[in-house]
């Protein structure tokens, strides 16, 4: 790809961008960096439509529609930037990763509308996706931390040979 003259341009700020981005800026940026990688490591074609087909970023050598996440470290924040009323019934895959973590999973859409519809509070309208790996999976006592409920479905779809 033949970069614009724009984008040329760019070119020698770019240290000086990265050094002042703020975090919602920052995630942004893990977010494009993201679809880049794992596009490129699973060979997935970006989704270059409008409209009615928005809602997920490639599509798989099989045709699948996948909807592509990605979360850093830098927000301090342990919840992927989801919302299943924008999305879901899009794709038929989310793949996240995170990118600090070099770690990256690709759930079903029926796991990941199983867990919403099983982990609803009262009140709200979606249960966030949180991930926190340096929290156990289980309690003192052996059951499932409700807090890791999500982390063990990533676990569970993890793709151990990824890498960048």
């Amino acid at each position: 790809m033949q970069l614009s003259e724009t984008r040329k341009m760019l070119i020698p700020f770019a240290e000086i961008v990265l050094k002042t981005m703020d975090v919602n800026q920052v995630a942004a940026n893990v977010g494009g960096a993201a679809e880049y990688i794992l596009m490129e490591f699973y060979g997935w074609k970006k989704n270059g439509k409008v409209g009615n087909e928005k809602g997920y970023d490639a599509v798989d050598q099989q045709g699948n529609k996948i909807e592509i996440k990605g979360m850093s470290n830098e927000s301090k924040n342990n919840y992927v930037a989801y919302s299943h009323e924008g999305k879901g019934g899009k794709y038929d895959f989310l793949t996240i990763l995170h990118f600090n973590e070099k770690r990256v999973a690709t759930i079903p859409i029926y796991e990941i509308e199983n867990f919403i519809s099983e982990n609803k509070l009262p009140g709200r309208k979606t249960k966030s996706l949180r991930l926190n790996f340096n929290d156990p999976l289980l309690t003192k006592l052996g059951k499932p931390r409700k807090k890791s409920l999500f982390q063990a479905l990533f676990l569970k779809y993890e793709d151990k040979k990824f890498t960048f």
